[in-house]
């Protein structure tokens, strides 16, 4: 009798994911976040994700690679034309995810530390683990990093 195995590989331990609530543009808040946390994000192309290729859902996509850290940075508009990119969470404006080794301490200072900037309304952290479709998601946004890395 064949036995097959199935494997499940759960990208949330891997995150830390941080939602932020501004009247802010996604540039300036972009900016903001690179003077206040020493960051460099750049943008890249609009993030589509799957089964979702209208133009009214392109989300905007910064990306930066700490090398101190070792994480990856990606901040994500989360609402386009009020359709939110996770509808777990439509209250957040915008998704900052760190992928690798972040401790609670570190995100309790990132959250400070984006709570300083003006016209921030506020700043929580989004338990990954209670979105159902998050590992296809993450999955997405590593590819389109990859391939804007790529193509940069």
């Amino acid at each position: 009798m064949i036995k097959k195995i199935s494997f499940v590989y759960d990208l949330t331990d891997e995150y830390r994911t941080v939602g932020i609530c501004s009247h802010l543009k996604d540039y300036k808040l972009c900016w903001n976040l690179n003077k206040v946390l020493n960051y460099n994000l750049i943008r890249f192309d609009d993030f589509v994700p799957e089964g979702k290729k209208t133009t009214d859902e392109r989300y905007t996509f910064f990306y930066f690679y700490d090398q101190n850290h070792r994480n990856g940075v990606y901040l994500l508009s989360n609402k386009k034309n009020n359709i939110p990119l996770l509808e777990k969470i439509p209250e957040a404006d915008y998704l900052l995810m760190i992928k690798g080794v972040c401790t609670e301490k570190k995100t309790k200072e990132l959250i400070s530390g984006i709570k300083k900037i003006s016209n921030v309304l506020t700043v929580f952290q989004v338990e990954m683990d209670k979105i159902k479709t998050i590992n296809s998601f993450l999955t997405e946004l590593e590819l389109h990093q990859l391939y804007q890395e790529k193509k940069k």
